[in-house]
């Protein structure tokens, strides 16, 4: 899967996004893996579709093997963890965010970036 990559300008510094970042994706079930003054990676997991739980319950139903088969097929590469990273550079003004993860955390991200103030351009007097 290619992760996606959302960005976005905000007027709080780049020390404020990323102590933000941390307290908003914590909530959600993601960890801290590293922290720097201009980027966080973040580790979690995809939430595993019901349609893929009961297929693994159904085989284990119908006979042991099939069962065990599924569940290396089917919630086994759906276990694994996956990255989020949040990175910050400054701009005049504020911050630019730069986030890339996983497709299933898009709306997620989303909400994190609503929650952003907007960014509002510095004042520059028209040149003479």
């Amino acid at each position: 899967m290619a992760d996606i990559v959302a960005n976005q300008k905000t007027s709080l510094p780049g020390e404020e996004v990323t102590t933000r970042a941390i307290q908003f994706f914590s909530t959600q079930n993601w960890r801290v893996t590293s922290q720097s003054a201009r980027a966080v990676t973040l580790a979690g997991r995809i939430p595993i579709p019901w349609f893929h739980l009961l297929c693994v319950i159904l085989g284990f139903i119908f006979c042991l093997v099939p069962g065990i088969i599924l569940y290396f097929m089917l919630i086994g590469k759906v276990r694994k963890f996956q990255n989020m990273v949040v990175a910050v550079a400054p701009v005049e003004g504020g911050t630019d965010v730069s986030i890339t993860c996983p497709p299933h955390a898009k709306t997620l991200v989303a909400k994190f970036l609503g929650a952003l103030p907007p960014y509002t351009p510095p004042y520059a007097p028209a040149p003479q």
